[in-house]
């Protein structure tokens, strides 16, 4: 940087929550390329969490993590009790910002980039008299659901009632939100009717009215895959609101991909395992880091893989059996030892940048779906909480980028028997229409984050933005050689 001009500072919080800490850690990492210093801040609970991070970001100049104190117990479950959670967090704005305040030796700060699911940084924003923007790990169509979820409620979408969902009446039409007409399922499952006492419906709720309070909006999605309207529904009061995804693709292009934010070890022995297979024909399976299943339904899900005689990379988590350590059939690993590799976890983006997987059967978090359509791959959705329901079926409704199974979004216990895993496993890996598309996104992701393309540029007006507001000098704003070439 010039001698006389302090770098921006973009302070970055993320929910403490591994699908969350990732796509945040992301872009705060495509900032620091830009020109900014980064203090990203996490909760001590997730900050040991993800200890290997905060190693491998050591040795980077202008990134340091800082941490507060939740005010939970060790023994609290945290994300298991994730109403909890957001009650307590929403109320250590104090401790956030006696944190920023006692730091020295630092610019000041420009901006705070926040999780929209932490009102904490509403005050700690208003404070320190700097932006707070508003980043949705979520897609468009889902954030718009949770941004207006007050609206949806006195219209009496909300709470849902699953019993009622498949009536045609109950469709959810003519939003004003530019994204296609809902089904009630779709909507963030916290707003089902089972939950209408608990306190996590009134803890989304309140984190949906808080939502709205920002300075500007930004959101992990591409222009091209869910259109420039459906992002500007994002915006509140007339900040602006941008999309500046998929912000994991640039470091994955640039071959610097690594193990950002990871709470789990990850077992990259599966890679070599990977390169003996055929092109296309490893199917990959994996639920994320909450879902749980029970004995009955991963006995049924073991045995469907091995009857579709496809070979497949199973991320079988210890906790994944409802917090139990999960069994196998009595002879399955013997039987499938020739097709199957078996781990606790994996590096998802190497895993599905190999030229050995055909295709994704997923729980639909965004981060996963968005990774797939990201590096070609085809899903077969099978959601479980949040946000996943509304992203598996549009990937298979409105992308055409996957298929899901039937009625898991209205039947939260149903079983899928291994009849069926067997029969949707072989539709999706002989599906050339959906590998055709998927191709077709994956294209035009990575041209959105090249540059020139629609979220590079945005992030370029983003920053511009933020300078402009701090009072930068013009000869930043506009990228000097000596400042990285950040703007270009």
């Amino acid at each position: 940087m010039g001698e006389n001009i302090p770098s921006p500072h973009a302070v970055v919080v993320p929910l403490p929550a591994q699908g969350h800490i990732n796509p945040l850690l992301h872009f705060a990492d495509l900032l620091r390329d830009r020109g900014f210093f980064i203090t990203f801040i996490n909760t001590e609970w997730s900050e040991k969490r993800m200890l290997q991070s905060s190693k491998q970001f050591s040795h980077r100049s202008n990134f340091r993590f800082l941490s507060f104190s939740d005010g939970l117990p060790p023994e609290h479950g945290r994300t298991d009790q994730l109403g909890e959670l957001l009650v307590t967090l929403a109320k250590c704005g104090p401790a956030l910002e006696e944190l920023l305040r006692s730091c020295s030796g630092v610019p000041p700060v420009t901006c705070i980039v926040t999780d929209s699911a932490m009102s904490c940084t509403l005050s700690v924003a208003a404070n320190l008299g700097v932006p707070r923007v508003v980043f949705w790990i979520i897609c468009a169509a889902a954030s718009i659901t949770q941004k207006y979820a007050n609206v949806l409620l006195s219209q009496g979408h909300i709470p849902v009632k699953v019993s009622e969902a498949k009536r045609p009446e109950k469709l959810i039409s003519g939003v004003p939100w530019s994204i296609p007409d809902l089904l009630p399922t779709d909507l963030i499952s916290s707003y089902r009717e089972q939950y209408e006492s608990d306190i996590i419906f009134k803890a989304f709720l309140f984190e949906s009215q808080q939502s709205n309070e920002a300075d500007y909006t930004l959101v992990n999605t591409f222009d091209e895959l869910e259109g420039r309207d459906a992002i500007s529904a994002l915006s509140t009061n007339g900040c602006p609101a941008l999309a500046v995804g998929p912000v994991f693709l640039p470091k994955v292009l640039q071959g610097e991909e690594s193990k950002l934010g990871s709470m789990w070890d990850e077992d990259e022995s599966c890679l070599e395992w990977l390169d003996k297979q055929r092109t296309g024909s490893v199917l990959y399976v994996s639920f994320g880091s909450l879902a749980l299943k029970s004995q009955q339904q991963l006995d049924e899900l073991a045995l469907g893989l091995e009857g579709s005689g496809q070979p497949f990379l199973w991320v079988l988590r210890s906790d994944i059996a409802q917090g139990q350590n999960a069994m196998l059939p009595e002879g399955f690993e013997k039987r499938t030892r020739d097709r199957a590799f078996i781990a606790s976890w994996t590096p998802q983006l190497k895993v599905l940048a190999h030229a050995s997987v055909g295709g994704f059967l997923t729980h639909g978090g965004w981060n996963s779906t968005l990774e797939s359509i990201s590096m070609g791959v085809p899903l077969l959705g099978w959601p479980c909480l949040g946000d996943q329901f509304l992203n598996c079926r549009f990937a298979k409704d409105i992308w055409k980028v996957g298929l899901e199974f039937k009625d898991v979004d209205v039947e939260e216990n149903r079983l899928v028997p291994r009849e069926e895993v067997e029969r949707a496993v072989r539709d999706l890996m002989e599906n050339e229409q959906l590998r055709k598309r998927v191709f077709e996104l994956k294209e035009a992701a990575i041209k959105a984050v090249m540059p020139g393309g629609s979220s590079y540029t945005n992030i370029t007006t983003f920053i511009q933005d933020m300078l402009e507001k701090a009072e930068f000098p013009s000869a930043f704003v506009r990228g000097k050689k000596d400042h990285g070439e950040f703007l270009e």
